[in-house]
């Protein structure tokens, strides 16, 4: 009977013991599974509220009598629609996660090839923390002699809370997509100097007599 109760004792400090070693890959295996399938929801709900978005939905390019760009005008109220549009859908799409739930078993979570799809499986939730946040960011960059290309991106924040029976785990994902983007042209100048470096600026300073 003393030997039955040891091996009992033996049998439960084990598997407590495995338990214990196991849960942190089975959080890791859950974590990226669910940051996959969340990124798959924010960029599902971006593509769903920004289609058919152009440039002149979101900006106004004011220009004088004779062409000339003078002022970038945001579509304020607008934009706060679209962005409010995509935070809601993208938590919507974040809560039906939570609702299908995920299933992982323990081989899986071991990384062993020979062990996938084996073993008992783990019931893995998805709760949302907080509200879904999205903010638009702006970005201009040279596109050749007097031309600058003005970007404007979406960016979304979403937090969720992985619970799987032996612990929990808080995964954030961040994802930032272009929407929208124009090429402003100027005047041309007069001349144009492309200097790569101070050195070379230098260098088209010049030379003073002793």
């Amino acid at each position: 009977m003393g030997c039955v109760v040891a091996l009992a004792a033996l049998l439960a400090a084990l598997l407590a013991l495995t338990g214990r070693n196991l849960r942190p890959i089975i959080l890791n295996t859950a974590e990226s599974r669910v940051r996959a399938i969340a990124l798959d929801a924010v960029n599902s709900a971006i593509a769903r509220n920004f289609g058919g978005v152009e440039y002149a939905d979101l900006v106004t390019v004011r220009c004088d009598d004779a062409g000339r760009v003078t002022l970038l005008q945001a579509n304020t109220v607008g934009m706060n629609r679209l962005s409010t549009q995509t935070a809601l859908t993208a938590q919507q799409y974040i809560a039906d996660i939570g609702e299908q739930s995920l299933r992982i078993s323990v081989g899986s979570a071991t990384g062993n090839p020979l062990l996938a799809g084996r073993g008992p499986e783990l019931l893995v939730k998805v709760i949302p923390v907080g509200s879904v946040r999205t903010e638009f960011v702006t970005e201009f960059q040279s596109a050749g002699i007097n031309q600058t290309r003005h970007k404007i991106y979406i960016r979304v924040h979403a937090a969720m809370r992985v619970v799987i029976p032996a612990g929990a785990k808080l995964v954030e994902v961040s994802t930032q997509v272009p929407v929208a983007e124009t090429v402003i042209v100027g005047q041309v100048p007069q001349s144009y100097v492309n200097v790569e470096s101070e050195e070379d600026m230098l260098n088209l300073l010049p030379e003073m007599d002793d």
